[in-house]
Order: C-alpha cells, then structure tokens, then sequence
C-alpha cells in the first residue's frame, strides 16, 4: 500500500497531485489545507487511469483533512473532529484491516503549548478508542502534527508515546507510575540523517529568535509496533519533484509561492506482511 501525505499549503496544485498520484502509484492520498475540490480532483484522476479512486469520507466534522483512497479497498469512518479523521481499511484481497488516523494539529504559530498538548492527546485518546472497540492493534498516523518527532508531545507516555527505535518498541507498553502506555514507532526520525536538502518537509527560517532550527519535521508517520514488518522503511521519502513539476525554490527550500511551504511524505506498507 503506498501512502502519501501534503500538506498542500492552500494553492492549487491539482495538476501536481494528478502526477503524484500516478507516478507514484498511491492507494491513499491524504491532505491538509487542500484549496481544492477533491470530488473534482478524483473525477479526473479516474478519467486519466484505470486505477479508480473515491474520496475519503466526511460527514462535516473534518474540515482539515481531504484525500483518496483506492476503489479496490473498504473505506469507512470510525471518527471525525476538527482537527483529524480516523478511517477503517479493509484489503479482501490480504485479509486486513488497517486503522488510518490522518491528523492536521493546531499550528505551533497560533497555540500555546498547553492547548496543542491537548489536542495531541485527544487524537491519541480516539485512537486508543477505535483500536478496543474495533479489537486491533494495526494502527498507522499520518499527517502534519505540527510538532517535531523529538518534541515532548510526541514522545511522552502520556501523548503520542512515538518512540524511534525499533528495539524499544518491540514491547509495545511501558508502565510509568503504575500505568502502562501502548507505544509507536516513529521512523520519520530517520529524515533528520539526511546530509542534502531538503532535510525534511518544512521549513521556517526564525532568524530573530535564539533558537532557530530552520527545518522542521512537522510531517510525520507512526506506525503500531505490530506494524513494523511491514513498513518499508526504505521507501519512506520526501519527495521533491513530479514530471512537469519541481517542488522546492532555487534555495532548495519548499516553493510555497508556487506549491506549499511543505514538501510531500511518501510511504509504503508491505500488505502480505500486515
């Protein structure tokens, strides 16, 4: 299953999605800040292809999250704020079913730490939800966190718990003060070992503050410890350019005049191995 996630930054990029999509062969689209219609770009996509796509649900509740999934799957919502979505997938074809958590977080710009805490937890707290009531443990989040991977929120036992070694989340709880917490793995950490720009997906030059860290990797995925083996981490990219399409600017950083000041995340699920 190959996934990818944009932050599309509210130009249109509709012609630039249309490649992607096909270039990259996806099965599920997910974006955030979409200026777009996306029953207009699915209609084209389908026209273009034989591989047909439909639109992700939303029943008015997510006004953040847009995207496509492969008409070869089963699609159904399990829960929708503000701010995120969270789908069921189902694969007849391997005998799965995949919980998509799909997350736009409040902007680190526009919120006080306390209040983005929150919202970080709720999202989890839905997620921990879902997986009892649907009786799974194969969960995989994605979106913009807007938050880094080495930040509290994203590493605490009583946040998101995404931790980025493999070894430390084989046991998939950890017990502080008497409470166990269920873990993820963040392999997103590895962009950050990058030694050419883009280094990751997003970047804001704070140079007035003392602490500038110029890149960000706001633009996350996590995966379920049991989610490992089937994640390839070697196709796990940030991608930068399309046929008729280049993405960053004659800095190397994003072109957010022209596209987005977020680069795309690409992934892939080896789904024999779900």
């Amino acid at each position: 299953m190959n996934i990818l996630f944009w932050n599309t930054g509210r130009n249109n990029v509709d012609d630039c999605l249309l490649e992607m999509i096909i270039e990259n062969d996806l099965d599920l689209l997910v974006l955030a800040e979409y200026a777009g219609d996306i029953n207009i770009l699915c209609k084209q996509l389908n026209n273009l292809q034989s591989k047909q796509y439909n639109v992700i649900l939303n029943h008015g509740g997510c006004t953040r999250i847009h995207g496509l999934v492969c008409s070869e799957y089963i699609m159904s919502l399990l829960k929708e704020e503000t701010h995120f979505q969270l789908l069921s997938i189902r694969s007849h074809k391997h005998k799965y079913e995949l919980i998509v958590a799909m997350i736009h977080a409040r902007s680190k710009l526009r919120t006080k730490d306390r209040t983005q805490e929150m919202g970080i937890r709720k999202f989890y707290g839905e997620i921990a939800t879902q997986e009892q009531v649907k009786g799974t443990n194969q969960t995989l989040a994605i979106g913009d966190f807007n938050i880094n991977p080495f930040d509290d929120m994203c590493i605490a036992a009583t946040a998101m718990h995404a931790i980025p070694f493999r070894d430390a989340v084989l046991k998939d709880k950890r017990t502080v003060f008497e409470e166990p917490y269920r873990k993820f793995y963040n392999p997103t950490w590895r962009l950050f070992g990058k030694t050419d720009a883009p280094y990751t997906t997003y970047y804001y030059n704070d140079s007035g503050e003392d602490v500038n860290f110029y890149w960000y990797a706001y633009d996350q995925v996590i995966i379920r410890p049991s989610l490992i083996k089937a994640f390839n981490e070697e196709d796990l990219k940030i991608i930068t350019s399309t046929t008729s399409h280049y993405l960053l600017n004659n800095n190397k950083i994003p072109d957010k005049i022209n596209y987005s000041d977020h680069l795309p995340l690409f992934c892939s699920l080896k789904e024999d191995l779900i």
